[in-house]
Protein backbone atom coordinates (compact mmCIF):
# COMPACT_ATOMS: atom_id res chain seq x y z
CA UNK A 1 0.00 0.00 0.00
CA UNK A 2 0.87 3.50 -0.66
CA UNK A 3 -0.16 6.95 1.20
CA UNK A 4 -0.50 10.41 -0.43
CA UNK A 5 -0.19 13.46 2.06
CA UNK A 6 -3.31 15.41 1.54
CA UNK A 7 -3.74 18.71 3.80
CA UNK A 8 -6.12 18.63 6.31
CA UNK A 9 -9.11 20.66 5.06
CA UNK A 10 -10.14 21.93 8.35
CA UNK A 11 -6.49 23.72 8.46
CA UNK A 12 -6.59 27.68 8.12
CA UNK A 13 -3.49 29.29 6.35
CA UNK A 14 -2.23 32.51 6.78
CA UNK A 15 1.63 33.34 5.04
CA UNK A 16 3.60 35.07 7.16
CA UNK A 17 6.72 36.16 4.29
CA UNK A 18 8.74 34.60 1.98
CA UNK A 19 10.61 32.46 4.87
CA UNK A 20 7.22 30.54 5.74
CA UNK A 21 3.38 30.55 7.57
CA UNK A 22 1.54 29.84 10.16
CA UNK A 23 -0.86 26.82 10.51
CA UNK A 24 -4.21 26.42 12.24
CA UNK A 25 -5.56 23.64 13.50
CA UNK A 26 -9.29 25.18 15.14
CA UNK A 27 -10.12 20.87 15.72
CA UNK A 28 -7.22 20.29 17.82
CA UNK A 29 -6.51 24.28 18.65
CA UNK A 30 -3.25 23.80 17.61
CA UNK A 31 -0.27 26.09 15.74
CA UNK A 32 1.97 25.11 13.89
CA UNK A 33 4.74 27.28 12.55
CA UNK A 34 6.37 26.60 9.05
CA UNK A 35 9.75 27.59 7.76
CA UNK A 36 10.07 28.23 3.88
CA UNK A 37 11.18 24.39 3.31
CA UNK A 38 7.92 23.51 5.70
CA UNK A 39 5.81 25.58 3.89
CA UNK A 40 6.97 24.07 0.79
CA UNK A 41 5.88 20.54 1.27
CA UNK A 42 2.84 21.83 2.75
CA UNK A 43 2.03 23.70 -0.78
CA UNK A 44 2.63 20.38 -2.11
CA UNK A 45 0.78 18.26 0.33
CA UNK A 46 -2.70 20.46 -1.51
CA UNK A 47 -1.81 17.84 -4.62
CA UNK A 48 -1.53 14.72 -2.91
CA UNK A 49 1.83 13.66 -3.11
CA UNK A 50 3.47 10.59 -2.56
CA UNK A 51 6.87 10.91 -0.32
CA UNK A 52 9.05 9.74 -3.28
CA UNK A 53 7.87 12.65 -5.18
CA UNK A 54 7.50 15.45 -2.52
CA UNK A 55 11.13 14.07 -1.41
CA UNK A 56 11.77 14.55 -5.51
CA UNK A 57 10.25 18.20 -5.52
CA UNK A 58 12.40 19.18 -2.63
CA UNK A 59 15.69 18.05 -3.90
CA UNK A 60 15.00 19.69 -7.52
CA UNK A 61 13.94 23.22 -5.13
CA UNK A 62 16.38 23.08 -2.48
CA UNK A 63 19.40 21.05 -4.37
CA UNK A 64 22.54 22.88 -1.59
CA UNK A 65 21.30 20.02 0.80
CA UNK A 66 22.35 16.47 0.72
CA UNK A 67 20.37 14.28 -0.76
CA UNK A 68 20.46 11.82 3.17
CA UNK A 69 19.67 14.58 5.24
CA UNK A 70 16.21 15.57 2.61
CA UNK A 71 15.35 12.31 2.88
CA UNK A 72 15.30 11.84 6.81
CA UNK A 73 13.79 15.50 7.82
CA UNK A 74 11.13 15.13 5.46
CA UNK A 75 9.97 11.81 6.95
CA UNK A 76 10.21 13.39 10.38
CA UNK A 77 8.61 16.31 8.72
CA UNK A 78 5.72 14.55 7.70
CA UNK A 79 5.35 11.58 10.65
CA UNK A 80 4.94 14.61 12.81
CA UNK A 81 2.35 16.48 10.52
CA UNK A 82 0.18 13.75 10.44
CA UNK A 83 0.64 12.94 14.05
CA UNK A 84 -0.43 16.59 15.52
CA UNK A 85 -3.34 16.17 12.45
CA UNK A 86 -2.08 18.99 9.94
CA UNK A 87 -1.42 16.30 7.27
CA UNK A 88 -3.37 13.38 6.49
CA UNK A 89 -2.86 9.88 4.53
CA UNK A 90 -5.09 8.82 1.68
CA UNK A 91 -3.96 4.93 1.44
CA UNK A 92 -4.01 3.73 -2.00
CA UNK A 93 -3.46 0.23 -3.29
CA UNK A 94 -1.06 -0.44 -6.29
CA UNK A 95 -3.29 -1.74 -8.89
CA UNK A 96 -2.60 -5.28 -10.56
CA UNK A 97 -2.21 -5.76 -14.29
CA UNK A 98 -5.00 -7.13 -16.05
Amino acid sequence: MKGKYIQNPAVNLREEDEDGALLFNPDSNRIQLLNNTGFFIWQLCSEGKTSLEISEAVKREFSDVPEEQVNEDIKQFLDEMTEIGFIEIIRTKKSKGV
